[in-house]
């Protein structure tokens, strides 16, 4: 079970920076806006982003409160 935190742990520190690159990279940017293929990377990235943050909060909670 450590294997897959870690893999969804990497995922989501994996979007992060690519956030940071794409805020800071108006080329990305404006490719991201003229490519559908991109954009379909674009919005994976933010599902990462967002479902990983939250499946590791979760997780987390979990396993503050059910120790085995």
């Amino acid at each position: 079970m450590r294997k897959f935190w870690f893999t969804v742990a990497l995922v989501w520190a994996i979007s992060i920076v690519y956030f940071i690159v794409y805020v800071n990279s108006p080329a990305l940017r404006t490719a991201v806006d003229r490519s559908s293929a991109l954009s379909f990377g674009h919005g994976l990235m933010d599902l990462a982003l967002l479902g990983g943050g939250f499946a590791l909060i979760a997780g987390g909670i979990y396993r503050l409160f059910h120790r085995d």
